[in-house]
């Protein structure tokens, strides 16, 4: 039985100013499959993510997930995205961040014993989920609950932009096993490609290197 589409977005139109970044670009996302974004920096891998995340609205004919037409903001309730950057109050622990933000995705109740569950494997330990402030936490620890965060949500579709950043080989490896066990839809953008990962399809970006910052 061939896998169905779970996202089409259609005839994708999307720019700055008058720089046409998209145009008419045509994605479609299988059930279950793992996709990789690639491209040189400032070709819009990153607002692609945005975009496909629901964070970005852009130009486009058709929006279909599973089949039915919806706003591109309606996305950002079936997505679950690990941006670039985690996003976390620097003033709360890494477990009152989980919590908040359990309460703000209105995540079901088993969301919050899944992170802490993703977040050890990742290598936290309880005491730096319960007694540490999230902005004392290094590079490494905040990709590591950024991570957890987002795989813990029940989402079908799961993108992760650059999430081996800060993380070392051993953590790596973890990351890139769950991706590969994960049955969800998922979009993964890298410049380290993992190991062992079959991809179901590539989304290449083209264009000249640019010296901003957006992937």
């Amino acid at each position: 039985m061939q896998p169905k589409e779970i996202l089409v977005l259609e005839g994708l139109t999307f720019g700055y100013d008058t720089i046409p970044l998209f145009e008419d670009l045509d994605l479609d996302f299988l059930e279950g499959s793992i996709v990789l974004l690639r491209g040189k920096n400032g070709t819009g891998k990153t607002t692609l993510c945005d975009i496909v995340a629901g964070a970005l609205k852009a130009d486009v004919r058709r929006c279909l997930w599973r089949g039915e037409e919806v706003d591109q903001e309606d996305l950002r309730l079936v997505v679950a995205y690990a941006s670039q950057e985690p996003e976390f109050f620097p003033a709360l622990s890494g477990m009152e961040n989980l919590s908040l933000l359990q309460l703000l995705a209105e995540e079901p109740s088993e969301y919050l014993e899944k992170a802490v569950t993703t977040s050890l494997d990742l290598g936290l330990t309880k005491k730096d989920l319960e007694r540490k402030q999230a902005g004392n936490y290094s590079g490494g620890m905040r990709q590591k609950l950024w991570i957890a965060a987002q795989l813990a949500k029940s989402r079908d579709f799961v993108i992760l932009d650059e999430p081996f950043t800060s993380l070392d080989d051993e953590t790596i490896h973890t990351v890139s096993d769950m991706l590969k066990h994960d049955p969800r839809t998922r979009l993964l953008v890298s410049h380290q490609i993992p190991e062992g990962i079959d991809f179901a399809d590539t989304i290449d970006l083209l264009g000249e290197d640019k010296e901003e910052d957006e992937g």
